[in-house]
């Protein structure tokens, strides 16, 4: 027996909900965060209820909150699948292995509310305006993020234990730096695609970049 589809006013508050979240985030990538009121979000989802974020979502940090966790969940998610192929190869796991797999998963984020189009550059500006808050919302979602990190630590030993820690701090502000780029140029791209991002050799150059700043031998 198929089920029987939700009542239509749950189908409406459901969408609602999607394009609220879907204008804050964009309004949040392009103009920070400080800077949009909740009204603006309201209007900007096509909504006539003053009210709508604090029925559907309670506060802005609430709003926020959600936001940072709908990305970070598929992140995390596709991030684990990539760290566990690469524990597959036991020994012969490399940086580059565990390179791509904290950015690939950033190429393959869902539209469902628009994470694929400002996700990252809704993110940089969350750490720069309210990173309390992102440092007590996604480590919870971003299980995979400290396997990636045990793992370089392994792989890079030999290196005093601060060094290696800065390089990943250094190597994850570059990754996040190159993606929110590369969101913004597709972004603005009628077609969804562009000259230079959209190519192969732009992707290996990102994950070329990122292992770079990992395995560079130090100096002085």
């Amino acid at each position: 027996m198929s089920a029987l589809p939700p009542p239509a006013a749950a189908t409406r508050g459901g969408t609602t909900r999607h394009e609220l979240k879907r204008a804050a985030r964009r309004l949040f990538a392009e103009r920070g965060i400080a800077a949009v009121g909740m009204r603006e979000v309201v209007e900007a989802a096509g909504q006539r209820n003053a009210a709508a974020v604090h029925y559907y979502f309670g506060s802005k940090d609430d709003l926020l909150r959600e936001l940072l966790i709908d990305g970070a969940d598929q992140i995390d998610a596709g991030r684990a699948t990539l760290i566990d192929s690469a524990e597959s190869k036991g020994a012969a796991m490399t940086l580059r292995d565990l390179v791509s797999a904290t950015i690939l998963p950033g190429l393959e984020l869902s539209a469902a509310t628009g994470e694929s189009e400002t996700y990252f550059r809704f993110i940089v500006n969350v750490q720069n305006e309210r990173r309390e808050l992102f440092r007590a919302t996604v480590p919870e979602h971003s299980e995979s993020y400290r396997r990636y990190m045990d793992h370089v630590h392994r792989l890079l030993a030999p290196l005093p234990a601060a060094l290696v820690k800065q390089r990943i701090l250094f190597a994850g502000l570059t990754a996040q730096t190159l993606l929110a780029a590369r969101e913004a140029a597709l972004d603005r791209s009628d077609t969804g695609d562009h000259h230079f991002w959209s190519r192969p050799e732009a992707l290996a150059g990102m994950i070329d970049a990122v292992e770079a700043i990992l395995a560079s031998p130090p100096r002085g």
